[in-house]
């Protein structure tokens, strides 16, 4: 295995540092690793999972300020995964999967909107965790699902209410607690 060595770039148009690293396994193979930090919260993925991110970010602090002031204090990192997405309370590490980032099916704008109102979700976990409180479970992912979607209904061409308000009228029912599912698709 070669690791090509690490550039890093600082704009000063913005308080945003970006490093990219190339990581090269074998002649054939490259993977390009792009983290920006954009305040306190550092996303890590491809450039396209950190643009994603990084609008949603921009949407949560153009829309709703203490919203992301509130995210900014209980996630420190928004990591790309391929699939397995939710909260990371120990390490304050939000991971992304694919159908977490780009919501499948839906056009970019709602796209946008869905992982905005992920990461308040699982801000919400962490929240729970520091303060100590259960941050896991039935109770937790209702608090959390009701955080989110009145987070959402604020924001501009919201279309998820009726989903979210499904899995909240519905979280006493066996079949959704999605949340106990170690084989979840997301």
């Amino acid at each position: 295995m070669t690791v090509a060595p690490t550039a890093a770039t600082t704009t000063t148009a913005a308080p945003t540092t970006t490093t990219t690293s190339v990581l090269v396994t074998n002649p054939e193979t490259t993977t390009t690793t792009t983290t920006v930090s954009a305040t306190d919260v550092a996303i890590v993925g491809d450039d396209e999972f950190v643009t994603q991110a990084q609008a949603a970010l921009d949407l949560l602090a153009q829309q709703s300020p203490e919203t992301y002031d509130e995210v900014a204090s209980r996630i420190d990192t928004i990591e790309s995964v391929t699939a397995g997405s939710g909260m990371d309370v120990f390490t304050k590490t939000f991971k992304g999967g694919d159908v977490t980032a780009y919501a499948p099916g839906y056009g970019p704008e709602d796209q946008l909107l869905w992982l905005a109102g992920t990461i308040v979700h699982d801000a919400c976990h962490s929240k729970f965790y520091t303060e100590g409180e259960e941050y896991i479970g039935r109770d937790a992912e209702l608090a959390c699902l009701i955080d989110q979607l009145a987070v959402l209904e604020t924001l501009p061409g919201f279309a998820f209410e009726s989903y979210i308000s499904f899995l909240i009228e519905g979280v006493d029912d066996p079949a959704n607690d999605y949340w106990n599912d170690p084989n979840r698709h997301w």
